[in-house]
């Protein structure tokens, strides 16, 4: 009798909730200590829960639970733990569960509104919510979640008859294999997350409901087979620059599309028959410099209307170390062959050190013949905190003359004199009589203490025609670790 009793047992522990009902849960052999899943109370029996009272009302699935003195950490709802609950209405789950069990959910009918799906999740069991016919919305915050059913017919939310609406959170980089495969009762407009990479295999085939111009988010760079096959209401596609790689049938007979528009620049790999059931009359628009790539590219080159429509601008793009350091004058898209100077502005207290690729001009010019980007690196900088003004009177041209100057407080050595950095008023530029190769860094300060340029100067001058009328520092570094610092007025015609 005491075996036939433990085997109808089906949990390590139980807790009574604050809302009224009783929650069971095991515990885990798991690498971490003290963690917990929960789980049916009823081993037997065509109902989990036959002999105990369900559920009702708002099902809290709570972050840690006490038991016996011992804190649990609740990191997974267990397979069939609700399944049949029925007078449970809404669902709110702790963002420490990673894991949804297969048919954790099942025939929950009584389940209505928005139900979420935290961003920790990173497993959703097959049918863990079949049958929720109350559901009108998923918001889904999974920020990696790996798996979601995995068949058409197991899907996690296959059989909620009200679900209409899917929202992504912004977070979310992967949509998973079979995610909403064959809900044709979705019927919101595509609002992918901009951090998405991969969308999975029949992600949303049969989804023929879901309408409007589809948009790839720029970062994915892999979409499954079939991951729109089927999906009749899409009236346009956008491919982004960074895909590399569409598998069979990703989008065959997505027959709403008028135009496919793509703007890598090198063709993405496809595999068999990606755009097989569209129409003769879509046109496939691809970027100017690249047409001849695509033309030459397999499973390309047979599509037919391969069009250039995209103008031949390339996107220059450039980024600094630390975007709190400074930011770069001149991105943007320019023709092809276009020669465009990059300019960093540091913000106080921080100095340009040179670009990613070694080179340590500032402003540097590049010449744009394909989508380019440049990282500058910036490093804390020191401060000049003080500088003291000194003037004196000397006799010159028959009178007197009020001669003014700045002293700058700085630890290091000032250079000699005779090769002191002057400003030249008539030309209007800040002279560096030092060989360019002794010459570390030249850093130039407005009032404000803000870097606003850095580098080498060229032909042993900055020009200040292009800054404002205002007070400047030039800070000379040599690779005879010595510094020197000047204060000039500089004031524009």
């Amino acid at each position: 009798m005491l075996g036939m009793a433990l085997q109808s047992w089906a949990f390590d522990f139980e807790c009574a909730r604050p809302e009224g009902y009783t929650l069971y849960f095991n515990i885990l052999d798991d690498d971490e200590e003290n963690v917990v899943e929960v789980t049916y109370p009823a081993n037997t029996g065509a109902s989990r829960w036959q002999g105990h009272k369900t559920p009702w009302g708002e099902l809290v699935i709570p972050a840690e639970v006490e038991h016996d003195g011992v804190t649990y950490i609740v990191v997974s709802i267990g397979p069939r733990a609700f399944s049949g609950c029925k007078e449970v209405t809404s669902l709110t789950i702790a963002p420490t569960v990673a894991e949804i069990g297969a048919y954790a959910f099942y025939q929950c009918t009584g389940i209505e509104g928005e139900v979420e799906v935290g961003e920790n999740i990173v497993s959703i069991g097959r049918s863990a919510f079949y049958g929720c016919s109350g559901i009108t919305s998923v918001r889904f915050n999974a920020v990696k979640c790996e798996s979601m059913g995995g068949t058409r017919s197991s899907t996690a939310f296959g059989g909620c008859r009200s679900l209409k609406s899917v929202v992504f959170g912004p977070q979310v980089t992967r949509i998973p294999d079979y995610a909403f495969v064959g809900m044709d009762g979705l019927r919101f407009e595509w609002n992918l997350s901009d951090a998405l990479e991969y969308i999975g295999e029949f992600a949303f085939a049969y989804c023929s409901n879901i309408g409007g111009a589809l948009r790839i988010p720029s970062h994915v760079k892999h979409i499954g087979s079939y991951a729109f096959a089927q999906c009749h209401a899409i009236t346009a596609i956008e491919l982004p620059k960074r895909v590399d790689r569409i598998d069979s049938r990703a989008f065959y007979q997505c027959i709403g599309v008028k135009e496919v528009n793509v703007k890598a620049l090198n063709p993405p790999t496809l595999g068999n028959e990606v755009f097989a059931g569209l129409k003769a009359s879509v046109v496939y628009n691809v970027p100017c410099i690249a047409i001849d790539r695509y033309k030459d590219a397999p499973q390309w080159k047979r599509l037919r209307n391969l069009h250039i429509t995209y103008p031949c601008k390339l996107d220059l793009v450039a980024e600094v170390s630390d975007p709190q350091a400074g930011s770069i004058i001149g991105t943007g898209a320019y023709n092809m062959g276009e020669q465009v100077p990059l300019t960093v502005v540091c913000n106080a207290g921080f100095g340009f050190r040179s670009w990613s690729d070694g080179n340590t001009d500032n402003p540097r010019t590049v010449t744009v013949n394909d989508t380019m980007s440049y990282l500058a690196i910036l490093q804390a900088a020191e401060i000049i905190h003080e500088i003291e003004y000194v003037h004196d009177t000397i006799y010159k041209d028959g009178r007197d003359t009020l001669v003014e100057y700045y002293e700058i407080n700085d630890v290091a050595e000032p250079i000699n004199s005779q090769q002191g950095v002057v400003y030249n008023r008539d030309k209007r530029r800040i002279e560096v009589p030092i060989d360019k190769g002794d010459i570390v860094e030249v850093a130039l300060y407005n009032d404000a203490g803000q870097c606003v340029l850095t580098g080498l100067p060229r032909r042993g001058h900055i020009n200040m025609r292009r800054f404002p009328t205002g007070n400047y520092i030039v800070r000379v570094t040599t690779i005879y670790e010595e510094v020197v610092v000047r204060f000039f007025h500089v004031r524009k015609r």
